[in-house]
């Protein structure tokens, strides 16, 4: 019967390092940074602005010039930003988050906070 066990442990520890992204799995969903930045930034950040320093927007931000700079800043944010310890220490969070922050585009304060987009 201990045999048993041992095989169906084997068994079920293979099938869950297989199955991990780390291994390729077409199947495991990446995650999606628009939901992460929906989750845990846009009360603060909503359009790629910023309501408790509006001269201090993500959209254009230093803080995105490149992934490496992005994750120290998040690592140790300033003021009351909350700090995502699960989005800092996963890699594949990070990059979603990051390449989505990228495409925000300067709106104004006051419209980003509205949830309006400014005329094109």
């Amino acid at each position: 019967m201990f045999k048993n066990f041992e095989g169906l442990l084997l068994l079920l520890l293979v099938m869950l390092v297989l199955s991990s992204p780390a291994f390729g799995n077409k199947n495991a969903k990446k995650p999606d940074g628009a939901k992460l930045f929906a989750e845990h930034c846009a009360r603060c950040h909503a359009g790629g602005g910023n309501i408790v320093k509006s001269s201090h927007p993500i959209a254009g931000s230093q803080q995105l010039s490149s992934i490496l700079k992005f994750k120290d800043y998040l690592s140790a944010p300033p003021g009351h930003m909350p700090y995502y310890q699960d989005i800092v220490n996963n890699k594949q969070k990070l990059e979603s988050l990051y390449q989505y922050c990228k495409t925000l585009k300067d709106v104004p304060p006051k419209e980003a906070n509205s949830g309006t987009a400014p005329a094109s």
